[in-house]
């Protein structure tokens, strides 16, 4: 009988998506094969803690967790950290100094693709349309918010949309109506950094396209597009992305196929631009005859509501294949 492959999960994390990341963690660790994994999952805890499963859990610093970590010789870890510490190349990082093979993208795409501000540029300059920016530092905020908002108003229009460029999951977001509504939410979203960026809103219908690059012979293979429909919230928040019922999420889309074709060309590229591998997703508006890019996610939500798993199954790929595959494509 052919030995057991041995994967670490890594779940939790010391960002504000800690929550979805402990979820994603718990379901990837439910549906990987027990036939052919071996499956410990190990929890980073909001303070940054390591812990550890045993007859008594080890909750154990950074400095302590590494050695713990290369005891356990893991095959391969499931990285299912999302958010800043997890899906920005720091972890990608540390395990590539310990010689761990792991899912997803490696240290330097990672840390490119969570950054909206720099990810914006390298695919706009590929030709992919993206929404006009802003981009503001607390310093220059404090110096003068006059005339930024003043500036804002001129060159982006109300409503806006302001976030953390680092973020994900809608958190670290807003959305202001005017400029009376613009201040706060600027205050509001430096809670989350020292730096935001302001989006020219786009109205039209949000989409998102998930992307496989599981083995050389394929590359990187789009998924069915899924169309969004918030049943309550304006926009597609933190809410109505991780409460079932929230959305309505359709897959696949029903747009017509030049549009399907256009958004997942547009994912395959995306995906090669910030050199991914593993798995992404990239999220749009269709506005009118436009399709404009938002983001790439290199590590999506694998809850049980979340988009990549649905678009997989529309596919023919079941959780546990998806979760399988990964773990599959990291030890080649």
């Amino acid at each position: 009988m052919r030995p057991k492959k041995h994967v670490v999960v890594l779940m939790g994390g010391v960002s504000a998506e800690y929550e979805i990341s402990m979820k994603s963690g718990e379901q990837v660790v439910r549906h990987l094969d027990e036939k052919v994994y071996k499956v410990t999952p190990v929890e980073i805890t909001r303070s940054g803690e390591w812990v550890f499963p045993g007859a008594e859990k080890e909750y154990l610093e950074i400095g302590a967790a590494i050695p713990r970590l290369h005891a356990l010789y893991p095959d391969c870890v499931f990285i299912a950290l999302h958010g800043p510490f997890g899906e920005d190349g720091r972890v990608q990082g540390l395990l590539d100094m310990l010689g761990v093979p792991y899912t997803g993208s490696g240290c330097a795409a990672s840390a490119l693709a969570i950054d909206k501000v720099r990810s914006k540029a390298i695919v706009k300059h590929a030709g992919i349309g993206v929404a006009d920016e802003v981009v503001i530092t607390h310093h220059e905020w404090e110096q003068d918010p006059d005339a930024i908002a003043a500036l804002v108003e001129k060159t982006i229009g109300f409503p806006c949309v302001v976030k953390n460029p680092l973020q994900g999951s809608s958190l670290g977001m807003a959305i202001p109506q005017t400029q009376e509504e613009f201040r706060p939410s600027i205050e509001e979203v430096f809670g989350f950094g020292y730096t935001l960026m302001v989006e020219k809103y786009i109205d039209g219908l949000e989409v998102t396209c998930g992307v496989l690059d599981l083995n050389e012979e394929t590359g990187a293979v789009a998924l069915p597009v899924t169309e969004i429909r918030p049943v309550k919230a304006k926009f597609f928040d933190y809410h109505a992305k991780y409460t079932p019922q929230a959305a309505e999420e359709i897959t696949p889309a029903k747009i017509e196929d030049s549009l399907r074709d256009r958004i997942q060309e547009m994912s395959v590229r995306a995906h090669q631009l910030m050199g991914c591998s593993g798995f992404s997703r990239s999220d749009m508006i269709i506005s009118g005859d436009d399709v404009v890019w938002l983001e790439i996610n290199t590590i999506p939500g694998l809850t049980e509501t979340s988009l990549l798993p649905q678009a997989a199954e529309a596919a023919g790929i079941s959780f546990s294949e998806l979760v399988g595959k990964l773990v599959e494509s990291a030890l080649i």
